[in-house]
């Protein structure tokens, strides 16, 4: 069964303030069924400037699912967090997390995991289902042991998943097949994320380094039910690499 496509929208943030209706449609047009967007402000509960309920309905209007969102909380945040990530209608909570919180020892990895698992358990509350999204940082090796490793092999698999983002993955050397291998099933949701040889920056998807061929040939194997394509903020003309990107994946099913 192939999985849904879907679109990162945090680097389409200014365009979704500007023309929401404009820019779901053209996701729309281009096959993808799903979105994600990120960006929760707490004070204001709002996402990307909208009202959670707000956009939600925006990105239905043009046949586009809300299935998974990114918020940054702690502990003692997370059922306000729940309970507006659950206003939208979502499946997935995504915490991306700790780079500038978390030493990079093996304790602190494994007091994070614990509080991933409070989150989830939390999330799990109100019908919700945590997931961690990499960075780089992760997959550094302390004392013979990956980092990465640590939060996987600590949290509850009922209660946290994971989103691996690909261009993370690829950036930091590590292939994805031997982390699904080691991890079966717990990978659900995937960042696509193709980054230039040279400068690293995020690239229409096929037209940089990542293989996306045989990590997707192991997707059975991850448990993926949602692909969505992200571009780094800083990407010149998010919106047509979103959209050009999505002929690419369609090569790969």
């Amino acid at each position: 069964m192939k999985p849904a496509t879907g679109a990162q929208l945090w680097s389409l943030r200014n365009l979704l303030l500007e023309e929401p209706g404009a820019t779901f449609k053209k996701l729309a047009a281009a096959g993808y069924t799903v979105v994600e967007p990120a960006g929760f402000n707490i004070s204001e509960l709002t996402i990307q400037g909208f009202k959670p309920e707000e956009l939600k309905n925006l990105a239905n209007d043009q046949g586009l699912q809300m299935v998974s969102a990114h918020f940054q909380f702690s502990v003692k945040e997370a059922s306000t967090i729940s309970d507006r990530a659950a206003s939208m209608g979502i499946k997935y909570i995504v915490r991306s997390f700790f780079s500038n919180e978390l030493e990079q020892t093996q304790d602190t990895y494994k007091k994070a995991a614990q509080s991933l698992n409070q989150m989830g358990a939390i999330a799990k509350a109100f019908d919700l289902q945590l997931a961690y999204h990499n960075h780089a940082h992760e997959f550094e090796v302390v004392d013979g042991i990956l980092l990465f490793d640590i939060l996987l092999d600590y949290t509850d698999p009922d209660l946290v998943v994971f989103q691996p983002d690909l261009g993370w993955l690829g950036y930091a050397g590590q292939e994805p097949v031997n982390i699904f291998q080691k991890y079966p099933g717990r990978f659900p949701i995937w960042h696509l994320r193709d980054i230039d040889p040279v400068t690293k920056r995020s690239v229409a998807i096929g037209s940089g380094i990542i293989d996306f061929q045989s990590t997707f040939a192991n997707r059975d194997l991850a448990g993926l039910e949602y692909a969505i394509v992200e571009m780094a903020s800083d990407t010149e003309d998010p919106l047509g690499k979103i959209l050009s990107s999505r002929q690419a994946i369609e090569t790969l099913f």
